[in-house]
């Protein structure tokens, strides 16, 4: 068998091997802003310095397709990352959020949080193809996650009535290019397509919403006629999921100038992606508890005497549906990414990047297609992020490269409207990682990085609509830290 024959069926063995990752099970995992740098291993490991200019592996055309033109070879790059997820919330306040249907609640100082093991963790691939077509032009392919969070509490925690568990992924398939103008400046833009899915846990509490829904005394005059066999009992508490898949194309543009052979500044640009074709269902677990009382408020007494105390029985029996098509429209942030490399001395790489992302018309608000009513909206007055990374790579030996990386940016949520499934807050990065050049032609890297971010202050967010979904009255503080070990192959041909 020839050379040329044993490098094609390397080449179609990892494409295939990449790309089953990828089909199977594209997600994404992490916080802070949604947002996700992590693409690959050498970039977990230098927390995404430096990645607009470096091209140090084919995950350059997610941050800057411009940079493409770096590459002289077919290059493949597959990586693969387990995301460990450590959330809490811990009770500032005594008689903390509804009663259980235990009967209980939280207590000042009480901690709620859960480890479940394998819903606590997540497995994060992702696949990156460079293929040069001549002296000027590279072309680029990538398949990953762009934004995401996954948070996990306690069923019974204070705070479950805004929600309890929470996943978002968003997958971006990106095709670009990279050209080259001059022998210092390179332009490139990339055209993408994401795909995004959002499931959101929650439990409902009938009595709390019943109270905030009539005037004063409802739930003890229901109480009364429930126990004179009048009427059905108000349902125990019983879990909600809202799911939504949607997609949206965008597009990005960069520039690569290199000044000197040592020096490379890149500055890449996304406009904000405008999500606008969001669809899912509210699936509400049936009980016979909860569709006696959806009856209930059909007719008869509701029915009888609902108007005069402001009470709509057919709505909320039609809000309280066990199975509700739904729809939301989201716009996520702009990118911005000024990265500046430099090769400091033949062993020592620098890396710093500043970036950038626009979160004010982020809206957290979703609605009934049936008729428009707005199931949940969740005013968050989102703020724009800012990011401040610097990393080094170190030659130690002629086949092995260390690296590090520290990162620091922004919470977009403040302490007034922050809810436990979305604990935003500033954040920090730390990453440490090494690779191993096998041969000409594979280059294998381990990374590991913690993202750890402030606990924060939950529970003061009154303007949650409708009331009667917002939760009961609660005060926490909500901590969510990740630690993410990944391993990358890299194979040049």
């Amino acid at each position: 068998m020839s050379v040329l024959q044993q490098g094609l069926q390397r080449q179609a063995a990892v494409l295939a091997f990449g790309l089953s990752m990828v089909a199977c099970s594209i997600q994404t995992a992490w916080a802070g802003g949604t947002a996700n740098d992590n693409q690959s291993a050498a970039g977990i490991a230098t927390v995404g310095a430096g990645q607009a200019a470096e091209a140090g592996d084919a995950s350059v055309i997610f941050f800057n397709p411009a940079a493409l033109t770096r590459f002289k070879r077919v290059e493949v790059l597959n990586s693969a990352a387990v995301a460990l997820f450590y959330n809490d919330y811990t009770s500032t306040r005594n008689q903390d959020g509804a009663v259980t249907n235990q009967g209980t609640q939280g207590s000042a100082g009480q901690k709620f949080e859960r480890r479940d093991g394998y819903d606590a963790a997540e497995l994060i691939p992702a696949l990156f193809i460079v293929a040069p077509i001549n002296e000027k032009l590279v072309m680029g392919f990538s398949a990953s996650g762009s934004h995401g969070l996954m948070a996990r509490y306690d069923e019974n925690f204070p705070g479950r009535g805004q929600g309890r568990d929470v996943d978002l992924k968003v997958t971006r398939l990106n095709l670009g290019f990279g050209y080259k103008l001059s022998p210092t400046l390179s332009l490139g833009a990339n055209g993408s397509y994401e795909r995004y899915f959002q499931s959101i846990k929650i439990r409902l509490n009938f009595r709390d919403a019943v109270s905030k829904l009539g005037p004063p005394g409802t739930t003890t005059a229901l109480d009364t006629t429930a126990a004179l066999g009048a009427t059905p009992p108000i349902p125990d508490e019983t879990d909600a999921k809202l799911r939504m898949f949607g997609w949206a194309f965008n597009a990005q543009g960069g520039v690569l100038w290199e000044p000197t052979e040592i020096t490379r500044v890149g500055l890449s640009y996304r406009p904000k992606t405008k999500f606008r074709s969001n669809t899912g269902t509210l699936q509400i677990n049936e009980t016979s508890q909860t569709a006696a009382f959806r009856d209930f408020l059909q007719g008869g007494l509701i029915g009888a005497t609902g108007p005069a105390l402001g009470i709509n029985g057919p709505q909320a029996a039609g809000d309280l549906a066990p199975y509700q098509r739904a729809k939301q429209d989201i716009t996520f942030p702009d990118e911005l990414r000024l990265s500046v490399f430099h090769h400091a001395t033949p062993k020592l790489d620098l890396m710093f990047t500043y970036g950038r992302q626009d979160y004010r018309d982020t809206k957290l608000r979703y609605t009934r297609e049936s008729n428009g009513r707005v199931i949940e909206d969740v005013p968050q007055d989102f703020k724009v992020a800012q990011t401040y990374r610097v990393g080094l790579n170190y030659k130690m030996y002629r086949r092995l490269t260390l690296h590090a990386g520290y990162a620091t940016e922004n919470g977009v949520v403040g302490d007034a409207l922050r809810i436990p499934i979305l604990p935003d807050n500033d954040r920090k990065f730390y990453g440490l990682g090494a690779s191993v050049d096998v041969n000409r032609d594979i280059r294998l890297t381990f990374a590991y990085q913690l993202l750890d971010i402030k606990a924060g202050a939950v529970g003061n967010n009154n303007q949650i609509t409708p009331v009667e979904v917002s939760g009961a009255p609660y005060n926490g503080i909500a901590n969510l830290d990740v630690r993410f070990f990944s391993v990358g192959y890299t194979e040049r041909f």
